[in-house]
């Protein structure tokens, strides 16, 4: 199966272009990686600042690749009600990786 590397690249587009907040990618960590398959849990917070996520709402939420391409659409989710997602990386969205 191949292994997916996050660096928080799971997260991008999670903002609309108008939302200068933080967000801060806590689980995986750095260096952990994902199977593709089996079950990878997300986690978020923001860095304290205005707009916080209790006052963003619903985002899209994707995987990407290193070069910044799509790979796998997720569900969007609702950050201002969740700090985390669970999902399964799709095997086939790409080679392995810790990009």
């Amino acid at each position: 199966m191949y292994t997916v590397f996050f660096a928080a690249v799971l997260l991008q587009g999670l903002f609309v272009s108008s939302v200068q907040a933080t967000l801060y990618v806590t689980q995986p960590r750095a260096a952990s990686s994902c199977s593709g398959g089996k079950p990878c849990t997300v986690e978020w917070l923001d860095d304290g600042t205005a707009p916080f996520l209790s006052q963003i709402g619903p985002c899209s939420v994707g995987l990407y690749n290193g070069a910044h391409v799509l790979v796998q659409q997720i569900a969007p989710v609702d950050i201002s009600a969740v700090h985390s997602l669970q999902f399964t990386p799709d095997p086939h969205a790409g080679p392995n990786s810790s990009n």
